[in-house]
Parts: structure tokens; sequence; C-alpha cells
């Protein structure tokens, strides 16, 4: 007991983990706010700003009405915060001083979202929470301009405290963010499992049919009437989920899962139409992926098209052209 306690003191506090993927989380983070926010800035009126006041009652029940000082409707500040708001995502999305920008732009999007509860949903929430544990992990150690500014200089960040106290908060972070994950997943499954329609393998079947969420109806009907597909991608995400936690005790289940539950989302964006939900979901399961196997599959990456793909086809170009000049 001490000894595993021992092994997890030292994981906590002799380094910071899974950066990339944490790079790529803020990333996409960015990008899903600036394609929900830039699309509505025609609209924002009637729907957070001073048209909206049609419900202010459910917002003030919720609680949420403390958050008018940040973005009040009734001012001429609202304009001011919202386009400031779009400006502090597309700054976090790019990487430049995520630690002051990130805790100002979290307070402006919640305000922003209790000016309309009507208008949230699941991903909102889930990236409400994690953007709060966020505060607290390194976002700019990769892909940012932070990242470009210290190579630059030559320099590191200046600590003001303990690198061991620094990288325990960082890691701190990185094990929230993975426990909520989990949370999700595990409450996802066990809710799934106390109906009939995820066990008999049809509830894929009645979620394609609602015409509210069909983004493309005639690739959900293509794919409805394959009985077969429709069983299997049922118990495929019935069970992904529900036994996820056992799964990540294994890395090759792990990997199998993470793939499964990606898919999974990547065909409710597609599918449904639910892809906030969905892009915070797959960004949150890349925090599972090390650095170690990022940095893999981008050595990968780059031998494939520097180092072992070129110089296969200039062998195969060299070939046909031989054939071609002899008589």
């Amino acid at each position: 007991m001490i000894e595993r306690l021992d092994r997890l003191t030292r994981w906590i506090t002799a380094a910071q983990w899974n950066l990339r993927s944490f790079a790529l989380l803020r990333i996409l983070y960015g990008i899903g706010l600036l394609l929900l926010l830039v699309p509505s800035a025609a609209d924002r009126s009637f729907l957070w700003g001073e048209a909206s006041f049609w419900v202010d009652p459910e917002a003030k029940r919720r609680g949420f009405w403390t958050f008018d000082l940040f973005m009040p409707k009734d001012s001429g500040l609202f304009d001011v915060a919202f386009f400031g708001l779009i400006a502090l995502v597309v700054l976090f999305t790019l990487g430049y001083r995520t630690r002051i920008v990130l805790p100002v732009m979290l307070v402006l999007l919640v305000s922003l979202q209790s000016n309309n509860p009507y208008l949230l949903n699941g991903g909102d929430t889930l990236m409400r929470i994690t953007l709060l544990f966020m505060l607290f992990a390194n976002l700019s150690e990769h892909y940012s301009l932070d990242a470009l500014r210290r190579s630059r200089r030559g320099s590191t960040p200046r600590r003001l405290v303990p690198a061991y106290l620094s990288n325990a908060a960082r890691n701190v972070g990185l094990v929230l963010c993975c426990a909520q994950i989990v949370v999700v997943y595990l409450v996802s499954g066990v809710f799934k499992l106390t109906g009939t329609d995820w066990l008999d393998g049809t509830a894929l079947f009645y979620a394609l049919r609602l015409d509210a969420f069909a983004a493309y109806p005639a690739i959900n009907e293509m794919i409805w009437q394959s009985s077969l597909l429709i069983h299997l991608a049922t118990w495929a995400a019935l069970w992904a989920q529900t036994l996820l936690p056992l799964a990540l005790l294994w890395r090759p289940t792990r990997a199998l899962f993470l793939i499964t539950l990606m898919g999974m989302h990547a065909g409710i964006a597609l599918f449904l139409g639910l892809w906030p939900f969905s892009l915070a979901m797959i960004a949150l399961d890349m925090l599972y992926v090390r650095d170690s196997t990022w940095e893999s599959l981008l050595r990968w990456w780059r031998g494939t098209r520097a180092g072992s793909l070129l110089p296969e086809l200039q062998r195969r170009g060299q070939g046909v052209f031989a054939a071609l000049r002899r008589p």
C-alpha cells in the first residue's frame, strides 16, 4: 500500500503529463465555441441580449441571474462583452496567454449562457465543468503562440512555486477531467441498462428516425434499414460506455474502447446533428492518449511523408520509366 502511494505521489509531482492532449483539447474547444458564437452574432440580441427577456423567469428560477453583471442584457455593454468573448476565444484557441485568457473567457462564457438557459445542452454543461478543471492544467505547452514565443526567446516559464507543486496542480487538472469523462460515460451506460431498447439492440433505430435530429435524413434512412448494423452499433455504444472504467486499466482495451467511443460521437455529430456535445467528448477522450503515443504518431506521419512514402513512389516511378524505355 505504501509503495503504491509512493508511486502515485511521484507520478503526480515528477512531471506534467499529456500536454499534447491538453493542447488539442484547447484547440478543439476553441473551434467549437467559435462555431457556436460567430454564426450566432447576427441573432445575439434575441438569443442572449435585450430581446431575450422572455427567458428571464426561467433563468432566475435556476439562479443564473447572478451573472448579469458581466453580460447585462439591458446595457450597451452587452455587445462589447459578446465580441470581447469571441476575441478571447480566438486567443484561447491560438494559445496566447492562456493562463490569463482562460479564467476571463470562462466567466464571460458562463455569463452569456446564463442569459438563456433554454439554449443549453449536455455539451455546454460538460464544457463549463471541464474548463473549470482546465484552470489548473498546462494548455499551451504545444501548438500555441506561447510555446512559439518561448522557443524564439529560448527561455522557460518563470516559476513562482516549486516545480513539484506546479506539476501536482497541472496533473490534478488532468485527473479531474479524466474522472469527469468516466462519470459521464458510466452514468450514461447505467441509465441505458434500466431500459429495454438498448439491451435488445434497437435504441439507435428510434434515434435515427427522429426528424428533429436528422441532419441527413437520406443517410439515416439507409442506416436504420440495416438491422445487423443497428444492433451492432447499439450494443457497442452501450457496453463501451458501461465498461469503460474497467477497460482503462489495460492499454489495449483502453485504445479499443476510446476508438469506439470517438467513432460513436462522430456518428452522433454526423447523423443526429449534436456536434457541440460530440466535439467536447472527442476532445476529452483524447486526454487518455499519452504524449509518447502522440509523438510516435507524429514520427510515423513524418516518416510516411518524407522518409518512406516518397522514396517508394520514386522507386516505382523509375521502374515504370525504365520499362517504357525498353525496346
